[in-house]
């Protein structure tokens, strides 16, 4: 049960060269270097002016878990590049046994909704396309001819942490504790209605250090449905900061910050 985020899915050997962010086009901001660096975990009033300035961000992970009950820990890392109007997200874990799983989301950043995500890709062994058909209000997928019809709320497996972060900076001030939005989640295969309940504030200890962030669970279906927590940092992006997925049988996945890297921002064609 190696995941990314919040839908479980096997890891494999695979390689997504022709397809992630060049990470070589980036440029890197140590810790402490700048201002911007030192105050990227700040605690920061929330809202959508703060959200919309937020900065690119390379955030490195500690990834712990178990699986049939065998231990295992790898890092994860998501890459967050933004412009004005556009983003672009990889998410990829590696591991010397189990391969390496990457996801990328990339689409448009709108002032007033937040992510609006238009192409989704999963690659283990093979490569998985899913396309967001807004003209034709359709999901179309590589795996499957049959589309699913596109609802306004539709975000992937890898934007959907960072849309509730704009939701939480939107709303927060009529955001009381059990708030509920709904979002279709896409995955690789297929689209599915899901809730996302605003749980409040949290200090957490994680491997950067003590933060303080909003903390969000996924409603489950059913008694033995996955249970999934996000918790998002108070500062000005919201960004991810942990993520624990929760089967019945025990198996887990625990994503917890661990160091991150201010980078440039995304470049769009001219």
């Amino acid at each position: 049960m190696l995941v990314g985020l919040l839908i479980a899915g096997a890891t494999s050997a695979g390689s997504a060269n022709e397809v992630v962010m060049d990470m070589k086009d980036a440029t890197h901001t140590t810790i402490g270097d700048t201002p911007a660096s030192a105050s990227f975990l700040t605690p920061t009033p929330s809202s959508t002016s703060n959200w919309n300035q937020q900065e690119s961000v390379h955030l490195h992970y500690d990834l712990t878990g178990q699986a049939h009950r065998i231990p295992y820990s790898l890092p994860a890392d998501i890459v967050w590049q933004i412009s004005n109007s556009r983003y672009k997200a990889k998410f990829e874990i590696s591991h010397f046994l189990l391969g390496t799983r990457t996801q990328i989301s990339e689409g448009d950043l709108i002032p007033s909704t937040g992510i609006s995500p238009g192409r989704f890709i999963d690659k283990t062994r093979s490569e998985d396309i899913v396309v967001f058909n807004r003209p034709d209000h359709q999901i179309e997928y590589s795996t499957k001819t049959t589309p699913d019809t596109l609802d306004p709320s539709a975000q992937d497996q890898l934007s959907v942490t960072f849309q509730l972060g704009f939701w939480i900076a939107k709303h927060l001030g009529q955001l009381p504790v059990g708030s509920k939005t709904p979002v279709q989640l896409v995955s690789k295969k297929n689209a599915e209605r899901r809730e996302f309940q605003f749980i409040g504030s949290e200090t957490l200890n994680l491997p950067i250090g003590k933060v303080d962030a909003f903390k969000i669970t996924r409603l489950p279906r059913s008694a033995d449905d996955q249970r999934a927590t996000v918790w998002l940092l108070k500062n000005r992006g919201l960004t991810l900061c942990r993520l624990l997925l929760e089967e019945q049988n025990g198996d887990f996945v625990d994503q917890k910050l661990a160091r991150y890297e201010l980078i440039s921002g995304l470049k769009l064609p001219e």
